[in-house]
């Protein structure tokens, strides 16, 4: 079994808690300066220079319809592995890299958003919704992020 079967990378947006698969993230930045594009989708913040690359940001704030924060000392930039290209998120704070076991791991919950909800973790207190990457970068459509 691969050492990182089951990790995952826990983020906030707006006080909820999300993970991808550590599988799915290339690295973990602190938010930059980001350059607005004209004309792009409504998820689309715009670029970062990042290690001589330039990477779209998508804010999850938006794809989740969600209330949009300031940006502050604990916003953080999640560039993901992806087959399209390089990609990262804007997320509120990343709260750790978790091991979750999955007895604690249910389907994703019946509803129209659940195709890029992978499954949702719920032991004790805590819950973190698990969301499907391949399916959040297809409604995002990153490779006409820009069109």
């Amino acid at each position: 079994m691969n050492s990182t079967n089951g990790q995952y990378v826990v983020f906030t947006i707006n006080d909820k808690h999300f993970g991808i698969s550590i599988q799915d993230v290339h690295e973990i930045t602190r938010m930059r300066t980001v350059k607005w594009v004209p004309n792009s989708k409504e998820e689309f913040l715009g670029v970062i220079h990042f290690r001589e690359k330039v990477i779209p940001i998508i804010s999850l704030h938006r794809m989740f319809l969600e209330r949009e924060n300031e940006l502050e000392s604990k916003t953080r930039v999640i560039v993901l592995n992806n087959d399209y290209q390089d990609i990262g998120f804007v997320v509120d704070d990343v709260d750790q890299v978790k091991f979750l076991p999955e007895e604690y791991i249910t389907p994703a919950p019946h509803s129209s958003q659940s195709e890029w909800i992978k499954g949702v973790y719920h032991h004790g207190h805590e819950t973190i919704t698990l969301l499907n990457l391949k399916s959040l970068l297809s409604k995002a459509d990153v490779r006409k992020v820009m069109e």
